[in-house]
């Protein structure tokens, strides 16, 4: 038989051992660390619920003293409504395109709601809402200040159009205005804004000659802009006058100048190009 010494057994055997004893220990240690992390997760598990918890009483709570001290409070019902337009808008009108009254409370009226509401409505350009403290609330509008009249039949019904585009109503169209026509755009309507290139043409020659310096002689009748070189102008006594589509000034003073002489030689001007630089062709009325 095969024999093995007893101190070699016997050290063979502590050496198993002390393997066992290893691998026991690093099993017990990785046991506490699982159970550490889990602690850690419980634990990080619990406090988020209770930060949440209490993150939502503190919201419950802060509306509840809000309701209590603003929106439900009988100090702040609305008493006064000073609603003011800088045009043809009347109060009652502003107090249905708004949707307040009198009675509701002054802190449950939503400011931003109001606003976004009243600059839906095509004539008004700009709004304004605060709360006086503590029962009136103030709307002040400013509107939209038609240019000139669509002169095309683009819809059954007639439309103006105010000075940067924007599409206005019937209730704004006034005979006084000039008329845009020759424009090919359709499907305007009231609130839309005019993409039209030639249409825009017309409203910087109209503020053009809404200047003081041209308005006292240049009466505008009809601007057409069916021509795409130029622009054709008709004056309140039926002149005819052809402008380039850019650099209107110089040749709006020359159209001054020429306006005068006709008017102190007792004639009326019939035509005139002033889309060349200089030698205007000219016929006068008969």
């Amino acid at each position: 038989m095969w024999y093995r010494d007893p101190h070699e057994r016997r050290a063979h055997n502590r050496r198993r051992d002390s393997g066992r004893q290893a691998i026991l220990l690093v099993n017990a240690r990785m046991s506490d660390q699982r159970k550490q992390r889990m602690h850690r997760a419980g634990a990080l598990v619990i406090w988020t619920v209770v930060l949440a918890g209490a993150a939502w009483f503190s919201l419950v709570g802060v509306r509840w003293l809000g309701a209590r001290l603003f929106s439900e409070n009988p100090r702040f019902i609305i008493r006064h409504l000073a609603l003011q337009s800088d045009g043809k808008l009347r109060p009652e009108h502003l107090r249905q395109f708004a949707g307040v009254s009198e009675g509701m409370n002054l802190f449950a009226v939503d400011v931003r709601a109001v606003r976004q509401e009243l600059q839906a409505v095509p004539l008004i350009s700009s709004v304004e809402v605060t709360r006086k403290l503590p029962d009136t609330l103030v709307i002040h509008v400013s509107e939209r200040t038609p240019a000139a009249r669509l002169g095309a039949q683009v819809t059954t019904y007639p439309l103006a159009v105010d000075h940067e585009g924007y599409v206005l109503g019937p209730t704004s169209v006034s005979p006084d205005l000039p008329a845009i026509t020759g424009f090919r755009e359709r499907g305007l309507k009231p609130g839309s804004k005019v993409a039209d290139v030639n249409v825009l043409d017309a409203l910087r020659l109209i503020d053009a000659c809404d200047a003081p310096k041209f308005s006292r002689l240049i009466k505008l009748q009809a601007v057409d802009v069916s021509q795409t070189d130029y622009i054709t102008v008709v004056l309140e006594r039926g002149e005819r006058v052809l402008l380039n589509r850019a650099g209107f000034e110089p040749k709006l003073e020359k159209l001054c100048e020429m306006l005068k002489r006709a008017a102190d030689i007792g004639k009326a001007i019939a035509t005139v190009d002033l889309t060349v630089e200089k030698n205007f062709p000219v016929q006068y009325q008969p």
